[in-house]
């Protein structure tokens, strides 16, 4: 199927209700449980199950972030104030962080993911990375809230945004994901502080499109086309009858789309068809006419389907090979 005809029926109505049934689906803990097990260093060495059990189901959701007015106090050079853009991720949590968290102290990691069609946005062009950067500065700040001199800086919780790129991802960064976190560095001397104190805004970009048979890459190929038996080898999708009918929507609409975009392709591979008959037709019209020793403009007229450019080459062509042929002639 062609890009442009992709391009066309994704844009739909349909390919947008798709796109929001991927989206509730991927709100459910039994989705996000193994993406974070996979990709997120915190859960590193639990179970999914674990991992199910860490994140807050009560705090899943997709509530916008609001404008975030700022007060900042200080020389008549600084900001006075700044009003952030309205933002809706798509995916929304929190969920326990086990390396921080004890008997006495429950420590959160605020996650958001999206899910991302295009990798190389446009209208404006920007890359994914700053939005993503973007989005976990937000989230980072939303726990604040107001910014004022009495802000507890102190209670702020390690941020993740984690991107699923899913077209448009260039063949040589195809299933490949990268992780993006501040990190210290000794600029002189030795600094020796808590990282849990800096490391605090984190991103994950996971970009598809390849046949990479890693787990992470593996499940969401299955997810994304809804083939429950593969989901249950990385997670109990069983249990949540809410799963299988939100995949089984998925899957109608993704073979509605699906048909729609053959259909509009077999239309307008005929009518291409058609267009480039039209085209071989004027083709050889326009040189009889030439060799006869027509006129080029009365040509022009009779084979309104031909461009200037390709009928000025067909004309020139024709030229060259008489003057070719009248040569030969006169050296017999």
């Amino acid at each position: 199927m062609r890009d442009e005809t992709k391009i066309d029926f994704y844009a739909s109505a349909q390919g947008r209700e798709y796109d929001e049934a991927c989206r509730r689906l991927f709100k459910n803990r039994e989705i996000l449980a193994p993406i974070l097990q996979m990709v997120v260093p915190e859960y590193e060495g639990c179970t999914v199950e674990e991992v199910m059990r860490y994140i807050e189901a009560d705090t899943i959701g997709d509530v916008p972030v609001e404008d975030l007015p700022v007060s900042v106090e200080g020389l008549p050079t600084e900001l006075s104030s700044v009003t952030e853009k309205l933002i809706r991720y798509d995916v929304h949590f929190k969920s326990v962080n086990p390396r921080l968290s004890d008997a006495k102290l429950c420590v959160h990691l605020h996650i958001n993911l999206e899910l991302q069609n295009d990798y190389r946005p446009g209208r404006p062009a920007y890359p994914v990375i700053k939005r993503a950067l973007y989005y976990a500065a937000r989230e980072l700040s939303a726990q604040l809230g107001r910014l004022t001199e009495t802000a507890d800086y102190a209670a702020l919780e390690k941020v993740y945004s984690i991107w699923i790129c899913n077209r448009n991802v260039p063949p040589e960064l195809r299933d490949t994901a990268t992780g993006y976190s501040v990190k210290r560095e000794d600029l002189i001397g030795i600094c020796e502080e808590p990282e849990a104190d800096f490391d605090l805004l984190n991103v994950i970009l996971i970009r598809r499109g390849g046949e990479s048979r890693e787990k992470i890459f593996d499940f969401l190929r299955a997810v994304f086309a809804g083939e429950i038996e593969k989901m249950e080898e990385y997670t109990n999708v069983e249990s949540n009858p809410t799963i299988r009918q939100e995949v089984e929507h998925m899957t109608g609409l993704g073979a509605g789309i699906y048909e729609e975009g053959l259909e509009q392709g077999i239309k307008q591979g005929k009518e291409q068809g058609i267009e480039r008959g039209r085209k071989q037709e004027a083709r050889m019209m326009a040189e009889k006419l030439f060799r006869a020793g027509a006129d080029y403009h009365m040509v022009e007229e009779c084979t309104g389907s031909l461009d200037a450019v390709e009928l000025r080459e067909l004309y020139e062509g024709v030229l060259r090979e008489k003057k070719s042929t009248k040569t030969r002639n006169i050296r017999r």
